[in-house]
């Protein structure tokens, strides 16, 4: 059986015919050592299961978490995979399979293909970064399953050029942090972007992050899912949102 677990934010845990895969992951009690976890992660650190692949999507502070990369690091030897300019941050930690992927570029491990995808947002890590590293999205495939997670992106026409790519089922896409709306519009989505995306990926179901867990924008924590529910429920797709809390998961 695969599965996705929503942990807290943007990490996820993807299970695919036995391969533990881990997103962005974030167990520290806070980010950038000023701005506080608001929710326990839906799995302790000490209970994950070994894993096999960890995906960094870029280097801002709620997706590469260096504190946790070290704690993952003690707990087992990952494949890490991360976009253009970013593997430093993998051998920092001590990881030995330290893998650096452009823009449809793939790589294969642990059984399954992992493509870096196209996403709207930059690096924000370092000011003089800003532009110098990748951004991205990743598709993992294995036996016919592929899920898609998106990192953080603004809406855009690259979710349509990965239609036309891969044919994806599990579509992990972010729909928290969009006010104010003049910040956050180009590099982020929101409830309603976020499902058009979904529609132009053509994906069968679709999972939301980056929510409920760090205030990092104007938004109530708990309106990022309920304006994406009316927004589904609008658009006649509700049946394809799948709403989770810190620790529940989604099998198919």
């Amino acid at each position: 059986m695969n599965s996705v677990t929503l942990i807290n934010h943007a990490t996820v845990l993807i299970k695919l015919f036995g391969v533990n895969i881990l997103t962005d992951p974030v167990y520290s009690l806070t980010l950038g050592y000023y701005i506080p976890r608001l929710r326990k992660p839906g799995i302790p650190f000490g209970e994950l299961p070994r894993i096999d692949v960890i995906l960094i999507s870029h280097a801002d502070y709620d997706h590469l978490n260096m504190r946790t990369l070290r704690r993952l690091r003690l707990k087992n030897q990952s494949t890490t995979v991360f976009p253009r300019g970013l593997s430093k941050y993998g051998r920092r930690t001590g990881f030995r399979n330290v893998v650096e992927l452009e823009t449809w570029e793939e790589a294969e491990t642990n059984t399954v293909r992992i493509t870096c995808v196209p996403a709207k947002h930059f690096n924000k890590r370092l000011p003089w970064d800003r532009g110098k590293t990748l951004a991205s999205g990743y598709v993992v495939e294995q036996n016919n399953s592929t899920v898609y997670f998106a990192g953080d992106t603004g809406y855009g026409d690259h979710f349509g050029a990965i239609a036309e790519r891969f044919a994806v089922d599990i579509a992990v896409l972010p729909v928290g942090a969009y006010k104010p709306r003049e910040w956050f519009k180009e590099v982020h989505l929101n409830p309603e972007t976020s499902i058009q995306a979904f529609v132009d990926l053509r994906a069968k179901t679709m999972i939301p992050i980056h929510w409920g867990t760090f205030k990092i924008s104007d938004e109530p924590l708990h309106e990022p899912p309920l304006l994406l529910r009316n927004e589904a429920e609008r658009r006649g797709i509700g049946d394809k949102v799948r709403v989770l809390r810190n620790g529940e998961t989604f099998q198919w």
